[in-house]
């Protein structure tokens, strides 16, 4: 069957409100990443995916279809963690989950973690990393040094994608996320059998959770989702959290008491922009108390959890000692040089 046709006969099962299989989906996003069909047809595929709503099984073919096109990159460890969220919550905070990546690192957790530029928020990871003087368009041996004797690296997308950037200006056109979106934090090239993935959307989060469960190499993961719809844990109220390990998924919920953290709303992490996420993160690693650190601590605290299986409130006591210390400013600032030397 033609790219064409393929296409079509997807975007008319989707349009008649039927799901697709893993097969048609990923079929579909092979002919769209290998630049078979045109502009039209991709835009009239990821509108009606998206007006239907993806399926864990549309999910899985399209993280299928990127990943056999991607360029892995060796990580060369066998013990680290991503913490990639799908972004979506329209709540315009500072970068936390980046932020506890260096936390993480700093406490002794290999963190590789793969991110892009902002698509619907304020600041996107690799924004606000350059902003922090990370240089987020290294070389894969710059990247892997750094993972060698930082214990950190980021993988930026676009780099590690190549089929994704034709897309991209089709992407930027439509006023939607779309499944694109919601797999990146699937498709990581190190392939890290450990993830903390923040999902703002509770049926999206079970979808995730459900493709994690299906991946090979995942061997822990925990999918979290605040109440109040930040795609991070939360400290307002409770956070939900989808335990993925062994392929199998169990349901618990954590409270900002669960980290020994006081109930500490949202609404003072927000950011107009890379510079002023970038700002209140290295205020919070120099020691400067209020919600950016403890939303620090908590998401870092969760990565630990997930990596270590330790329990949330020592896990925070390490996170503390990190920034207080001033280990993970030390960290972020040898790593910004490291990113800009040659081998």
């Amino acid at each position: 069957m033609e790219a064409s046709e393929t296409l079509t006969t997807a975007i008319e099962t989707l349009a008649a409100g039927r799901p697709l299989d893993a097969g048609e989906t990923r079929r579909a996003v092979e002919a769209i990443l290998d630049g078979r069909v045109g502009d039209v047809e991709t835009a009239a595929f990821l509108t009606a995916l998206h007006i239907k709503g993806e399926t864990g099984d549309e999910l899985l073919g399209a993280v299928q279809a990127i990943r056999e096109r991607m360029i892995p990159f060796d990580a060369g460890r066998v013990d680290a963690i991503d913490t990639c969220g799908t972004g979506g919550d329209r709540a315009g905070t500072v970068n936390i989950s980046t932020g506890a990546a260096v936390v993480v690192a700093a406490c002794g957790v290999p963190v590789v973690k793969h991110g892009n530029r902002a698509a619907s928020g304020k600041s996107g990871s690799s924004d606000v990393l350059m902003e922090l003087g990370v240089s987020v368009e290294a070389d894969p041996a710059v990247l892997r040094s750094a993972l060698d004797e930082l214990g950190v690296a980021f993988l930026f997308a676009p780099r590690f994608h190549p089929g994704l950037r034709g897309v991209a200006p089709i992407r930027r056109r439509l006023p939607f996320r779309t499944v694109f979106n919601l797999v990146g934090p699937l498709c990581n090239p190190a392939s890290p059998p450990l993830q903390l993935v923040g999902v703002p959307d509770p049926g999206n989060a079970r979808r995730m959770a459900e493709v994690l469960a299906r991946t090979p190499t995942t061997r822990r993961a925990a999918v979290v989702r605040g109440a109040d719809g930040l795609d991070e844990v939360t400290l307002s109220g409770p956070t939900e959290v989808l335990l993925v390990e062994n392929g199998r998924i169990s349901s618990l919920a954590w409270r900002p008491d669960d980290f020994g953290l006081p109930e500490t709303s949202a609404d003072g992490l927000g950011v107009d922009g890379p510079a002023e996420s970038a700002s209140l993160l290295r205020q919070a690693f120099a020691g400067e108390p209020g919600p950016v650190r403890l939303y620090l601590l908590a998401n870092a605290a969760a990565a630990l959890w997930t990596a270590e299986g330790v329990s949330l409130r020592d896990a925070v006591a390490r996170a503390a000692e990190a920034l207080d210390s001033g280990r993970a400013a030390r960290l972020l600032e040898r790593w910004a040089i490291r990113t800009h030397e040659p081998l």
